[in-house]
């Protein structure tokens, strides 16, 4: 079970949002090994509209600056994965599998599901929680997190939908201590 209270998540990626990057407080039992702030871009097939259904989205996210534990320190990262999860402009949910490449060379293999808990002003605010299932830091704890603007949301409203957004994004890794 993870140990980060959402409410911490939430007000870590609205300040990251606002191009303010706080990480969640971890509990005392909780070791940091990693924490990124980034960007972070979707693509939507079909658009997203006001009518929760099955879309196919192309993620990206690009994180850095980080701050790791152990050596050699990780300074970077990013991954892209095409994954379906059942959205629309006012609620969804998502499963992923990604591995992120690290600045090192190392990868991270994390399984997250994510749902959507916040939106604030046109953001889409998506915390995923999760466990790294392979790589680096195996075994550990994930919270990743995206504020994605949309920036067309009169577009929830055609039958094309919101096709794209991009915005803050950032992840942080725990393990026991």
């Amino acid at each position: 079970m993870l140990r980060r209270s959402v409410a911490g998540v939430v007000v870590a990626v609205t300040a990251a949002a606002g191009l303010v990057a706080v990480a969640p407080a971890a509990q005392a039992a909780d070791v940091e090994l990693l924490s990124c702030v980034g960007t972070g871009a979707n693509t939507f097939d079909p658009g997203v509209t006001l009518q929760l259904r099955p879309v196919t989205i192309t993620s990206t996210a690009n994180y850095g600056p980080c701050v790791s534990s152990g050596s050699p320190a990780i300074t970077s990262g990013g991954y892209g994965v095409v994954v379906t999860g059942l959205l629309s402009c006012l609620a969804g949910s998502v499963s992923i599998t990604v591995t992120i490449t690290w600045s090192t060379g190392e990868t991270t293999t994390v399984a997250a599901n994510g749902v959507v808990v916040l939106r604030p002003a046109n953001e889409t605010v998506v915390v995923y929680q999760g466990t790294v299932t392979a790589g680096r830091f195996s075994g550990a704890e994930v919270v990743m997190t995206a504020a994605v603007v949309n920036t067309t949301p009169l577009q929830c409203l055609t039958p094309e939908g919101v096709t794209s957004s991009s915005g803050a994004a950032a992840i942080v890794i725990t393990q026991a201590a």
